[in-house]
């Protein structure tokens, strides 16, 4: 799995949308069931470029490049999206699943940190090692 996470905002999860200008495939509000049950304690937004286990570095590539090609030239808008609406949280968040006994990696590219600087995205990762 692999997303783009925008989360802990108090504004509707639409107007994230008008500002970053492009659709999320999953939204939470406040007080909705989350996945647990549990009623959610903040707005969220996401976009999943991947929504399958990632099981190497070329296919969290893949899901990445797809992700980044949403920010390519909307710096400005989510400059205004932390300037107006100031999430807790905006990154780009995965897992990533690999044999025990195998050897996996992942990378950033100079120009994706670029741009993920110029967004003002984190990103992160967990391993998982499976046997």
């Amino acid at each position: 799995m692999l997303a783009l996470c925008i989360t802990g905002f108090d504004v509707d999860p639409t107007i994230v949308t008008r500002t970053i200008g492009f659709e999320p495939t999953s939204v939470g509000r406040i007080g909705e069931p989350s996945p647990s049950g549990r009623p959610r304690r903040f707005n969220g937004w996401w976009h999943e470029a991947e929504s399958q286990r990632l099981a190497g570095g070329e296919q969290h590539d893949d899901a990445l490049v797809r992700i980044l090609g949403n920010l390519k030239g909307r710096e400005d808008r989510f400059a205004e999206l932390r300037e107006t609406i100031r999430p807790k949280q905006i990154a780009i968040y995965g897992g990533l699943y690999v044999p025990s006994d195998a050897q996996c990696g992942v990378w950033l590219e100079p120009n994706q940190m670029m741009l993920l600087a110029a967004c003002g995205v984190s990103w992160g990762l967990d391993l998982f090692a499976v046997d």
